[in-house]
């Protein structure tokens, strides 16, 4: 995403509308009645550690009109759970691009003014989560107004301390792929320990 250098003309706190391009919503429950086309939708369950597992996302049948159209994201869109007890967002990467939502979610397109990873990263934060709850609706099921999220003031850091941070959350997160494959593996190699020793094929190895 292409930023402007605008230097010390940006203020210290902003509304997030006023950095906000786009708000797409997500498909309600009358598209999914239809069987017009088929179409990868992302839910909240494929939303972790800031990103969107494509891997997870279903397919899904849906109805096909110009609405669907304006429920598809983009590379760089913030994308957040707006329904449950568990609000969390991601900036969608290329691998979800033309993705559809649905309706427990929204996806923000932003200005040039901010890169959407901080804007992932906020809302993922203590600070932006207590914020998320404050103007959560609803008991038994919460639930978050697109109109009430605009109207969140958001921290806005200098265009060189967005990169700095932009970086290091890069690499933070290729540490955590890391740490997670290096989890799996090790859970693979005790789980293959614990079925040779329960079918007596480690008997007097391990003495």
């Amino acid at each position: 995403m292409k930023l402007l250098n605008l230097g010390n003309d940006l203020p210290k706190e902003i509304r997030l509308k006023e950095i906000t391009r786009d708000v797409k919503r997500g498909l309600s429950s009358y598209y999914l009645q239809g069987r017009d086309v088929e179409v990868s939708m992302i839910n909240i369950k494929d939303i972790a550690n800031g990103r969107i597992v494509s891997e997870t996302v279903d397919r899904v049948s849906v109805r096909k009109t110009p609405l669907l159209e304006r429920a598809r994201i983009e590379t760089g869109d913030v994308v957040m759970a707006i329904r449950g007890f568990n609000f969390k967002a991601a900036v969608a990467g290329n691998s979800v691009k033309d993705f559809v939502i649905s309706a427990n979610l929204i996806a923000l397109t932003l200005s040039d003014k901010i890169l959407p990873e901080m804007i992932s990263a906020y809302f993922n934060s203590p600070v932006g989560r207590n914020v998320l709850q404050s103007i959560a609706r609803g008991a038994t099921i919460r639930g978050l107004n697109s109109r009430d999220i605009l109207d969140i003031i958001i921290p806005l850091p200098s265009l060189s301390e967005q990169e700095s941070l932009s970086h290091y959350l890069t690499l933070a997160l290729e540490y955590d792929d890391i740490l997670q494959k290096e989890l799996e593996l090790r859970q693979k190699l005790t789980d293959a320990v614990v079925l040779k020793i329960m079918k007596g094929e480690l008997h007097g190895k391990m003495d």
